[in-house]
Order: structure tokens, then C-alpha cells, then sequence
């Protein structure tokens, strides 16, 4: 029986009826009004990481990961003062982030979180190559690494929203069909809205959302917001070449191949570039214990 197909615009409302729509952290509530303030209190800043073992134990790692070139930082006050208070704002963003989603029907929320974990630090990793080899800024590395870690979060939602539906998607996906097409198809929308939808929902610029919600189809954008969503789009072929597929697909579809190899040609990104990206996103990833993170959500 084909599934009832849901405007977009109707989703989050029905998951907020549901209350399974995830609310924005709290923590990060805390630390924005901190570093509002005219003069940030690093003491304060502190306090809040330190209240929560995670984030605080996800900060000391990766301010002595490899990216430093220095030895462990020996409290969390140096991590903080090392990594910069908008870094240490996406680390908490992420580890709380992660937190706020109910467990899907039939998505393995380890596998998601890997992809999504890989994502990030790819997009991370790209933004600083594209500033340094392409003398193009992007976007900053905080912003990077929030985009990479939003922009498959529709998956979720839509599992989460009508899992006998997207039972159907994920059945279609494997045997053959795009997964953009597939969504369309059967549920009336796809998710890269649905995850620009939850960024707009929690205040996020229209650039950002713009971003995630085209990251499958950049040349939908402004030639000049292309850029941002070539650098998703490309975070995301990074994580699926080592492996992440965020337990929906394994490899881009011909499809979204088209698309991949129609951008690196307009960013002039080689294979030989792809690949040397792809080992500094794995040793990184591996570095700061984000797939350790991931293993244990699941």
C-alpha cells in the first residue's frame, strides 16, 4: 500500500506533537548567554563544560588531538583557552546534539552518528583547505563542522515521523534508487529539507539551512551560495569513502554520482585531492574520539 505523502512544512509540527522532536540543547543556551556577555568570564565558560563529563571529556581530547601539535592540555581551562570559545561551542553542540533524537525504526543510530561525526570533521577539513590552497574562506571551521553534523539529521526525523514509510524508502534506496527520489516518491519530501527545516526551526541562519537543504543539488542555490553546499556535499562523499554511509546508503547512487563529479569539475577538486582530504579527516576523526563517541550511542 503506498504511504501517505507529508508536506514539509508539516513535519516538525507533527513530530513536536509527538513530542519527538529533539529541542535545541540547553547547555548551549548557557554558553551563548556566557559568551554574550561584554567581557567573557572564562571561568564561567568552564563551569558549564565542566557540569557536563562528556563534553568536558570530548574538549580535553580535542585539544590534544594532533591538529595542536601539542602534548594533553593539563586542565580543562587550557583546553578551552587552546581550542578557541567558538570550537569548544561546536563540541558541546555536538555532543549534546546527539543526545536530543529518539532512536529510529530502522536506522542504526551508531552508523548515522558515525557518518554524521565524519561529515563534520570533513567539513572542517575542507573549509581550511579551500582557505588555504584555494585562498576561497567558505566558512569558518566551527560553522563547517555544525553543517557537516546537521545535514543528514532529516534522516531521523523522517524515520522517526513515519517509519513504515521510510521502511519503504530504505528498501527502494537498495535496490537501486537515489535516495532523494526515493523520499520524494514515497513521503512527499526528502531529507535534506527536513534537516534545514530542524536548523531554521533552531534559529540558524537561512545561509546555513540553505546550505544543508541543497547540499544534493548545489546549482539549486545562487552561484554565490554554491560554495557552502559544495563544501556539505563534499564533507558527506568524504565520510562515505571511509566507509560512513549514514545507514540509509553505502555509495552514492549513479545519480548523485552525476552530481559529485559535475561539482569537483566547477571546484576543480581532483581524486588526488579527494583522497589526501580523506586521510586527514581519518586521522582526525580517529584522534578526537568521535567514532568512540558514535559506538557508544548505539
Amino acid at each position: 500500500m503506498p504511504a501517505t505523502k507529508i508536506p514539509t512544512s508539516a513535519v516538525l509540527q507533527l513530530l513536536h506533537e509527538r513530542k519527538a522532536l529533539p529541542v535545541f540543547p540547553a547547555i548551549i543556551s548557557r554558553l551563548d548567554e556566557a559568551l554574550a556577555e561584554q567581557t567573557v568570564n572564562m571561568d564561567r565558560v568552564v563551569a558549564i563544560i565542566a557540569a557536563d563529563i562528556m563534553i568536558a571529556s570530548r574538549v580535553l581530547k580535542a585539544a590534544g588531538s594532533v591538529r595542536y601539535g601539542m602534548n594533553p592540555p593539563k586542565d580543562l581551562v587550557e583546553a578551552v583557552a587552546r581550542l578557541g570559545f567558538t570550537e569548544v561551542r561546536a563540541i558541546a553542540f555536538a555532543v549534546s546534539y546527539t543526545a536530543g533524537f529518539t532512536k529510529p525504526a530502522h536506522i542504526a543510530i551508531h552508523v548515522f552518528w558515525r557518518h554524521a561525526f565524519a561529515a563534520a570533521v570533513a567539513a572542517r577539513v575542507l573549509s581550511v583547505w579551500f582557505a588555504q590552497e584555494r585562498k576561497q574562506r567558505v566558512c569558518d571551521m566551527a560553522t563547517a563542522f555544525l553543517l557537516g553534523l546537521a545535514h543528514d539529521s532529516g534522516v531521523l526525523l523522517l524515520d522517526l515521523l513515519n517509519p513504515e514509510a521510510y521502511g519503504q524508502v530504505i528498501e527502494a534506496v537498495a535496490q537501486g534508487e537515489d535516495s532523494l527520489q526515493a523520499e520524494q516518491r514515497i513521503m512527499g519530501t526528502t531529507h535534506p529539507l527536513i534537516s534545514a527545516a530542524l536548523m531554521k526551526y533552531w534559529r540558524f541562519s537561512d545561509h546555513m539551512a540553505m546550505a544543508v537543504a541543497a547540499h544534493h543539488y548545489p546549482t539549486r542555490l545562487q552561484p554565490e551560495s554554491q560554495a557552502l553546499a559544495d563544501l556539505v556535499l563534499f564533507a558527506e562523499v568524504i565520510a562515505v569513502r571511509l566507509g560512513y554511509g549514514n545507514g540509509v546508503y553505502q555509495a552514492p547512487s549513479p545519480a548523485m554520482q552525476g552530481v559529485i563529479q559535475q561539482r569537483c569539475e566547477v571546484q576543480s577538486i581532483t581524486e588526488e585531492d579527494i583522497m589526501m582530504l580523506s586521510e586527514q579527516v581519518d586521522q582526525q576523526l580517529q584522534a578526537e574520539g568521535w567514532l568512540a563517541l558514535a559506538d557508544g550511542l548505539g
